[in-house]
């Protein structure tokens, strides 16, 4: 069994139980938990805050509900994150504003708060900016 861990930031508990029931009735070779962001786990490299969470470590903390929010998934297949993603959407308001990413390898040496950072920036450029547009994605 393939195990998953989701990170969530500013979903309720029940919008994270019903798109982990929806998951769940995907089937197949997957076990996935989610877990919300919390304060304690801010300042964690994510490769730690990963492991920590794979083993079952209780972090603590307070959870994370303002600002964007944020979907982390530890997941191996592309495919795989997009079925979180339209599982996540499903259950929430303005889908369109979520922020969702894979946890790259690149990211496993950054902080929660890096990450985030990160990929909320990158969420802000792709709302106003056009692939097309730039030259370096022509080249994808």
């Amino acid at each position: 069994m393939q195990q998953e861990m989701c990170l969530f930031r500013g979903f309720t508990k029940d919008q994270a139980t019903q798109a982990l029931n929806l998951l769940s009735q995907e089937g197949g070779e997957f076990n996935t938990r989610f877990a919300p962001m919390t304060d304690s786990m801010e300042t964690m490299k994510m490769e730690e805050l990963i492991t920590a969470l794979f083993e079952g470590t209780a972090l603590g903390g307070k959870a994370l509900t303002e600002g964007q929010r944020v979907v982390l998934m530890a997941v191996t297949q592309k495919e795989r994150a997009v079925t979180v993603m339209r599982a996540v959407k499903s259950v929430s308001e303005d889908p369109q504003d979520i922020v969702f990413a894979m946890v790259t390898q690149t990211a496993l040496q950054w902080t929660l708060q890096e990450y985030i950072d990160h990929i909320s920036e990158e969420h802000e450029y792709m709302k106003t900016h056009n692939p097309a547009d730039d030259p370096d994605m022509k080249k994808v």
